[in-house]
């Protein structure tokens, strides 16, 4: 299986690799370890390339094969000759989704704490980020405006809190509801080993994107959409800027 850096080292943008397997027109491969971050979560896939010897093999598409390997296709063939390969990812790219990422836990984490609302969907633009979030009959927010959030997440902003990784298993989620903060459980039912994400005081959920080190790290953002999506539904968009 690919070793998926990413997990464990948001910050690192280029990597050695070796090719696992690859497809007759050598534009397919398999690798042993990648910083690539696929996709999911409503977080946007990396933008990257594979580097031989001054050549650059811009990554298109990465799919999952019946074994759940990852298969990144490239824009033109390999060489044969396939030592001294690199991976490389934008890091402005991977950056700002990573900020935008920790930001939608905040907000998720406030929305919870403060109302035991759970998140239905969450997506990263280009240019700014969405959530929605459904509330119970009985704990609904009197009032609430775009200025009243923005203030409240850049309060906790400022306590400048870690964000850690931690692993539990997955029956050990499934006791503890606590850990599924969101409204349908979608985490892959192939998955033993779940990571976690801990904002202490403020969040901590099974999370298989990739965050800031520390939530000072967001920055200024703005608070562009709170609206309501029928009576017990909300939907948050923001802007880092």
């Amino acid at each position: 299986m690919t070793e998926e850096l990413y997990i464990s080292k948001s910050y690192q943008t280029n990597c050695n690799i070796n090719i696992i397997s690859i497809s007759k027109d050598r534009r397919s491969i398999i690798i042993d370890k990648t910083i690539f971050y696929p996709g999911g979560g409503g977080q946007p896939k990396d933008i990257g390339y594979i580097a031989h010897k001054g050549n650059q093999y811009v990554i298109e598409n990465i799919e999952l094969d019946q074994n759940n390997q990852y298969i990144y296709k490239l824009s033109h063939p390999l060489p044969k000759d396939n030592s001294q390969l690199t991976m490389h990812i934008d890091w402005e790219h991977r950056y700002k989704n990573m900020r935008y990422h920790t930001l939608l836990h905040l907000i998720s984490g406030y929305f919870y704490s403060t109302y035991g609302a759970l998140a239905t969907s969450s997506q990263i633009e280009k240019d700014y980020a969405r959530l929605e979030i459904a509330f119970s009959e009985d704990c609904l927010p009197e009032q609430l405006d775009k200025e009243q959030l923005k203030n409240k997440i850049e309060d906790l902003i400022t306590h400048e809190i870690p964000v850690n990784i931690e692993y539990a298993k997955r029956k050990d989620i499934y006791e503890n509801n606590e850990l599924i903060r969101t409204y349908t459980n979608l985490i892959p039912e192939q998955i033993n080993t779940i990571r976690l994400i801990k904002i202490k005081g403020i969040d901590k959920q099974a999370c298989a994107g990739t965050h800031v080190s520390n939530i000072k790290e967001i920055g200024s953002f703005q608070v562009e959409q709170l609206k309501n999506k029928g009576r017990l539904k909300k939907r948050i968009k923001v802007a880092i800027t």
